[in-house]
C-alpha cells in the first residue's frame, strides 16, 4: 500500500468512528451542478447524525507545504459544485494563516473545517441549527458560526463560553460549555436577558464605536442568592457584529 493510500486509510478509519451509523464511501464522483462534470471525491459521507440528510465531503491533501489560500479557495468552489453541506479539508503539513482565515470568514451556507492530520483523533463532528430562522417545514436555514471561546475565573473556576451567530438570519448565539446551554438573542432588542443552567446571566451590550457603526458584545453576570452580582461583570473580547 502507498503511504497516500495509507494516510487515505487512517483518514477513513477515523470518520468511521465519528460517523458510525453513515454511509462512508472512498473515491466517489459526482456531477457538478454548476461545472456539469465528473468531480472526484476522495472521501464521501452520508450521514443523517442530526435528524437531517448530510453530505459531507472530504479532501486528503498530502503535500509538501503547508495548505495555502489558493488550496482553500478551490475547496470551496468544489463543495459548492457537489452540493455538500459540510466540507472537511484535512492536511499532512498544516495550513497558512491565511488560509484558516478564509475558513474562519466563510458564512455561507457550507460548513468549513481545516484538521492537520496529526490532531485528528482530538477531531469531532459538531452542527448547530439556529431556531430562530425556521423554515415554511419548521426546519431551519442556518446553522450557528462559532467564534474562538473565551472564557473567566470566578472563585477558582474556570468557564468557558462559546459565541457566534447564524449563517442565515446573522443572529447571536452563547453556549455556556458548562451546562451546555445554547441561548439566543435577538440582535433589536439590547434589553434581552438569558439565565443558563449554572445560574451565569447573558445580556447583549451595544456601544458606538464611531463612523455610524455598533459593537455588539455578550456580557455576563453572575447571579447570587437569587440575585444579579452587578460587581462581576464579563464583557466578550471577541467582537460579535457590526452594523450601521
Amino acid at each position: 500500500m502507498k503511504d497516500w493510500e495509507k494516510y487515505e486509510e487512517q483518514i477513513f478509519e477515523k470518520l468511521s468512528d465519528e460517523f458510525p451509523d453513515s454511509n462512508i464511501l472512498k473515491n466517489q464522483k459526482i456531477t457538478g451542478k454548476y461545472s456539469n462534470r465528473s468531480r472526484q471525491i476522495d472521501i464521501l459521507v452520508k450521514s443523517e447524525s442530526i435528524g437531517r440528510n448530510l453530505l459531507i465531503a472530504v479532501d486528503c491533501k498530502m503535500f509538501n507545504k503547508k495548505i495555502d489560500i489558493k488550496t482553500v479557495e478551490s475547496f470551496i468552489g468544489f463543495t459548492e459544485d457537489i452540493g455538500a453541506h459540510v466540507g472537511i479539508l484535512i492536511t499532512n503539513k498544516g495550513y497558512s494563516k491565511s488560509a484558516l482565515n478564509r475558513v474562519k470568514n466563510y458564512h455561507r451556507d457550507i460548513q468549513l473545517d481545516i484538521i492537520e492530520f496529526e490532531y485528528i483523533d482530538d477531531y469531532h463532528f459538531s452542527w448547530d441549527d439556529c431556531y430562530l430562522c425556521k423554515d415554511e417545514y419548521d426546519i431551519p436555514r442556518g446553522r450557528i458560526i462559532w467564534n474562538e471561546p473565551f472564557g473567566f475565573i470566578d472563585d477558582g473556576a474556570l468557564t468557558i463560553i462559546d459565541n457566534g451567530k447564524c449563517s442565515y438570519c446573522g443572529e447571536i448565539h452563547a453556549k455556556c460549555q458548562g451546562c451546555g446551554m445554547t441561548l439566543e438573542f435577538d440582535s433589536n432588542s439590547t434589553d434581552e436577558i438569558h439565565e443558563c443552567y449554572c445560574e451565569n446571566i447573558f445580556s447583549i451590550k451595544s456601544e458606538y464605536i464611531g463612523r455610524g457603526m455598533y459593537e455588539n458584545q455578550i456580557i455576563i453576570r453572575k447571579k447570587i442568592n437569587n440575585e444579579d452580582d452587578d460587581n462581576f461583570e464579563v464583557n466578550d473580547p471577541n467582537q460579535i457584529k457590526l452594523f450601521e
